[in-house]
């Protein structure tokens, strides 16, 4: 084994070597050094073995080009933009699947638009329902109202299952708002997810070949 050690590489001196080297290596190894220095060798030294270097065969050429192992913030750098790559893949897929299954449920726009105003009825109706409960807990406490007016007119302390009625229906008022505000948001986003499915629709059967 041999080892040259160039300072400026030229197409005469890179022959030479090639030529001189025994007829039993038909590859040589080739890397740049910290100093910018060219180095050629029948075996890569293991001193050297975390630098690029060329394979060359016997005319000199390169015929393989073997990278630097990768350093630990490269592995991971890696690693974050395959997961984001994945990410893309997967919400593209989803989109996909979504027109897909928009194409085949659909023949016009009327029908989504009944489907449409179809969940917005059940919505409403459940919204009814909860209107009415409110409003015969409203009448309930009120009902207390009036009640603890009048003992407190004759002087008279509050019977516990006065202050316990009203407790409850207090709870029952604030379950039922909550509801009504879970309900309407539930019809907004209702409504805006059919005006992207229309619009969608719209664009597939505009962009279809047929």
């Amino acid at each position: 084994m041999f080892r040259l050690k160039l300072i400026n590489q030229t197409i005469f001196i890179v022959n030479i070597v090639v030529v001189g080297l025994s007829s039993a290596y038909a590859e040589v190894f080739r890397w740049v050094d910290d100093d910018g220095s060219i180095h050629y060798s029948d075996s890569l030294p293991p001193s050297e073995s975390q630098r690029e270097q060329n394979v060359l065969n016997e005319h000199g050429r390169t015929i393989e080009t073997i990278p630097a192992p990768k350093t630990a913030g490269q592995i991971e750098e890696e690693a974050k933009l395959a997961k984001i790559e994945e990410q893309k893949r997967k919400v593209q897929e989803e989109a996909e699947r979504k027109d897909r299954v928009l194409l085949a449920m659909f023949l016009t726009v009327e029908d989504i638009e009944l489907v449409r105003d179809e969940r917005i009825a059940t919505v409403e109706s459940a919204i009814k329902l909860t209107e009415f409960r409110k409003k015969k807990f409203i009448n309930k406490l009120q009902a207390l109202d009036a009640s603890e007016q009048r003992f407190k007119t004759i002087g008279k302390e509050l019977p516990p299952a006065i202050i316990k009625s009203r407790a409850h229906y207090q709870e029952q008022l604030l379950n039922v708002n909550k509801i009504l505000a879970i309900k309407e948001k539930e019809k907004l986003v209702i409504k805006k997810r059919f005006a992207g499915d229309i619009n969608r629709y719209i664009e597939l059967k505009q962009n279809s070949p047929i």
